[in-house]
């Protein structure tokens, strides 16, 4: 394995126009094939509830069963943070930023979500693209 930087794939610079064919020749991209998060049986109900209530959201977003662990420890972590609201307690911050960093890593929360992008319209400015 090489060291350094790992290359950004050819589907992230096509979506930013950076794409370069002649640098891409010898480039093999692996590509995961799209399905449903798995939900895991360790899930409490509670848990499950989130996961229920989220999956749409997050299958927008482009959540896919790679990404199954991940939701699955944040709808654990959802849960337990609504458990202690609900006891009339505050939960531990480290508990509600990690919930929040959470949301806006599947794009349910944060700017990411209410942010469209803008169509993009062709310039004539060969540099406008490095901005």
């Amino acid at each position: 394995m090489q060291r350094g930087v790992k290359p950004t794939p050819s589907a992230d610079k096509v979506k930013r126009g950076t794409l370069q064919p002649c640098r891409e020749e010898d480039r093999i991209q692996v590509v995961v094939p799209h399905d449903l998060p798995r939900m895991p049986e360790y899930l409490d109900a509670e848990a499950q509830c989130v996961w229920e209530e989220d999956l749409g959201r997050v299958m927008s977003a482009g959540v896919v069963e790679v990404d199954s662990s991940e939701f699955a420890a944040y709808c654990a972590l959802e849960a337990s943070v609504r458990k202690a609201y609900a006891a009339g307690e505050v939960p531990p911050t480290a508990a509600l930023v990690e919930a929040r960093r959470k949301r806006e890593l599947f794009g349910i929360a944060g700017p990411k979500s209410r942010i469209k992008s803008a169509p993009t319209r062709e310039s004539k400015n060969p540099f406008a693209r490095n901005v």
